[in-house]
C-alpha cells in the first residue's frame, strides 16, 4: 500500500467512526486512538470500529514491543515477537541484498511464535489484549465492506458484538498455524496464519516491503471472513434501530 493509499484508507476509518457515532448518539473519542477507544456510546462504553476489506489490528516496531504493555504479560509473546524482528539486519539495503539468509532465521522463533499462541491460555488473551485493549473496549462494531465509506450515513448498517464473545468465538474457532511454501521461491513458517474452516481469515507476520516499513509486527484479519464467522457463531441477533443489528450478549448491554 502506498503512503497515499494508506492516508486515504485511515481517512475512510474516521468517517466511519463518525458516522456511526451519529447514529448511536454517542461521541467520537478525539484523543489517542491507539487504545482502540474509537467511539463511546450513551451507556458510556466503548467501541472499536472497524470497516474496510482487512482490519489492521496492529502494526509495531522492536521498541513498541519492548515498552508497550499491550502484549507484555502474555507467556512469551512480546519476546517471541521481537525474536521474529531480530531475524532481519537492521538496515533495509541489508535485507535486500540477502533476503533468503533473514528468512531462514525467521523460521525458528516464528514456529515458536505459533506454538505459543496455540496455547488454550494465551490465544484468548492476546485476542483480548491486541482487539480490546484488555478489556477497556467493550465492543466490536462493524460496517461490512461492501458498503463504501463514502456511501450516505443512511445507507450504513453496522453489526455490534460484545468483547467477550468475539474473544470466544476466534478463540474456539480459529486454528492457528504457522504458513507453508506454495512454490519454490517461498519458505515455509514466514508468517503464523489464523484459519477457519482450512481458509486463511487472518495472519501475524513481519513486514519488510519498505524502508519506511521495515521489521514491523503485523497483525491483519480478513473483514468479510471475521465478520461472517462472528455472525455464524452468535446465538441471537437483534435489530436496535434500522441502521444498528446487536448480537450475542450485545443484545442485552446496547441501548441508543
Amino acid at each position: 500500500m502506498t503512503s497515499e493509499s494508506a492516508s486515504l484508507k485511515k481517512i475512510a476509518g474516521h468517517v466511519n467512526e463518525y458516522d456511526f457515532a451519529q447514529i448511536i448518539g454517542g461521541e467520537v473519542n478525539l484523543g489517542s486512538q491507539t487504545d482502540k477507544k474509537d467511539v463511546i456510546d450513551k451507556q458510556h462504553r466503548f467501541h472499536s470500529v472497524k470497516g474496510g476489506k482487512w482490519w489492521q489490528i496492529f502494526l509495531y516496531r522492536r521498541n513498541r514491543l519492548q515498552s508497550n504493555t499491550i502484549l507484555q504479560g502474555i507467556g512469551d509473546l512480546a519476546p517471541l515477537m521481537i525474536q521474529c524482528l531480530d531475524s532481519f539486519p537492521e538496515h533495509f539495503q541489508d535485507y535486500e541484498q540477502d533476503k533468503i539468509a533473514a528468512k531462514i532465521r525467521l523460521q525458528e522463533p516464528m514456529r515458536r511464535l505459533c506454538a505459543e499462541l496455540q496455547k488454550p491460555s494465551i490465544l484468548p488473551a492476546f485476542f483480548n489484549k491486541a482487539m480490546f485493549n484488555g478489556g477497556e473496549v467493550n465492543y466490536l462494531s462493524v460496517l461490512p465492506s461492501d458498503i463504501p465509506n463514502t456511501e450516505p450515513i443512511e445507507s450504513k448498517r453496522f453489526h455490534i458484538f460484545t468483547q467477550i464473545d468475539v474473544v470466544s468465538a476466534l478463540s474456539e474457532r480459529l486454528e492457528i498455524a504457522n504458513s507453508k511454501a506454495r512454490n519454490r521461491s517461498q519458505m515455509d513458517a514466514q508468517k503464523v496464519i489464523l484459519r477457519h474452516n482450512g481458509v486463511n481469515v487472518g495472519e501475524i507476520e513481519v513486514r519488510t516491503d519498505s524502508r519506511i516499513h521495515y521489521k514491523e509486527m503485523k497483525f491483519r484479519l480478513s473483514a468479510v471472513k471475521i465478520l461472517a464467522l462472528l455472525i455464524e457463531s452468535m446465538d441471537a441477533k437483534q435489530e436496535v434501530s434500522e441502521q444498528t443489528i446487536a448480537y450475542g450478549n450485545a443484545i442485552r448491554t446496547f441501548h441508543i
